[in-house]
């Protein structure tokens, strides 16, 4: 077979996603509260490789807001009693995607239910399956830090572990990346580690770039913007003076 053929073929093999491994997702446990708190949905037990997230609100008695749909862990605030249905569609690096529908029962008809049955939680004095009370539930404080790394002027290291939440809960963290020197291409997706406390990102252009970091222990979040940082590249084609 000629050599430019074996390349094609070698190539058109490695793009094809593996057969009998597609994702599946899984929406959780339906949640009960009232109106005006937060509800939680968690989606982490869906399966699959590099997953991306996309929670919807199919249907409900009023609008509702809905806070980090593209995350497996998405809050619902309902205004209004009824039952809200959410659905979450999982997709893998190869694009295979899945969906999963799970509810909230909102007010008199959470009560009809059976509230604080179904094992999911709602925060503003509700409570989930153990009957365990959240009683008022505190915002966390975000605290972030950036340091160029050392040995390269276009890295830099982003440090949100001084973030911390006044009910020892554990948090979840999100950093963005807000502004970028003109000519740059990179977005949040290129910062290495963007949901957990220690991250990292490499400039494409020499400049100003500005960082974001919010951290939520659930239900409450909080957010930081650092300073500018500049990062800049060596120019190998420069003149030595």
């Amino acid at each position: 077979m000629p050599r430019a053929l074996v390349l094609l073929s070698l190539l058109t093999f490695t793009a094809c996603a593996p057969a009998g491994l597609a994702p599946t997702a899984d929406a959780g446990a339906q949640v009960t509260g009232n109106p005006g708190e937060v509800f939680f949905f968690d989606a982490s037990a869906s399966t699959g490789e590099g997953l991306r997230y996309a929670w919807t609100l199919l249907d409900g008695p009023a609008d509702a807001e809905l806070l980090d749909a593209d995350t497996d862990a998405a809050l619902l605030v309902p205004s209004a009693e009824g039952e809200y249905r959410l659905a979450v569609e999982v997709c893998d690096r190869w694009g295979r995607c899945d969906v999963a529908e799970t509810v909230a029962l909102v007010g008199e008809v959470a009560q009809r239910a059976g509230a604080g049955s179904f094992g999911a939680v709602s925060f503003g004095g509700a409570s989930f399956a153990a009957k365990k009370p959240w009683g008022k539930n505190q915002a966390p404080e975000a605290e972030a830090t950036s340091r160029r790394s050392l040995g390269s002027l276009g890295s830099v290291k982003l440090d949100g572990s001084a973030s911390s939440d006044p009910d020892g809960d554990a948090l979840r963290y999100r950093w963005e990346l807000v502004s970028r020197p003109t000519g740059s291409v990179l977005d949040d997706a290129d910062i290495s580690g963007g949901t957990t406390a220690t991250a990292s990102f490499t400039a494409d252009v020499s400049g100003p770039y500005v960082f974001k970091l919010t951290v939520r222990d659930g239900a409450l979040g909080d957010s930081v913007t650092l300073p500018a940082i500049t990062l800049g590249l060596i120019d190998y084609d420069d003149p030595i003076d």
